[in-house]
């Protein structure tokens, strides 16, 4: 476990070093890149307690969807950031919500019907 550790922080300081401009990473000593390798391979967050991720594969493509939850942590500053950068309303989350709110309604049509016609037999 703790070797895919270091070599996936191995190959995230690898993208990174690549997506810099060269005269930067020419630029650092091997105890600075040392030091990147090291950062990115400590964790920022820990593991969320609700954590939900799964593919839809449809017919040519595939879809994922991810739900985390948890405490909270982020400052005043960082919560109106991520608001304005990645609005709740947009027409995407609209369309998912009805979506999803349609297959439920939807489900629970077909059980109730389902339901009644037992109870009649």
């Amino acid at each position: 476990m703790e070797i895919e550790e270091k070599t996936f922080a191995a190959a995230k300081a690898h993208t990174l070093f690549e997506r810099l401009p060269p005269w930067v990473v020419d630029s650092l000593s091997a105890s600075q890149r040392a030091a990147i390798q090291e950062t990115l391979a400590e964790p920022v967050w820990k593991v969320h307690p609700i954590n939900i991720r799964f593919t839809l594969p449809l017919v040519d493509r595939r879809f994922y969807l991810t739900v985390v939850g948890g405490e909270d942590k982020r400052s005043a500053e960082r919560r109106a950031h991520d608001r304005s950068k990645y609005p709740l309303r947009t027409l995407a989350n609209i369309f998912f919500v009805l979506g999803v709110a349609t297959v439920f309604y939807t489900v629970a049509l077909i059980a109730l019907a389902l339901h009644s016609a037992i109870l009649e037999i």
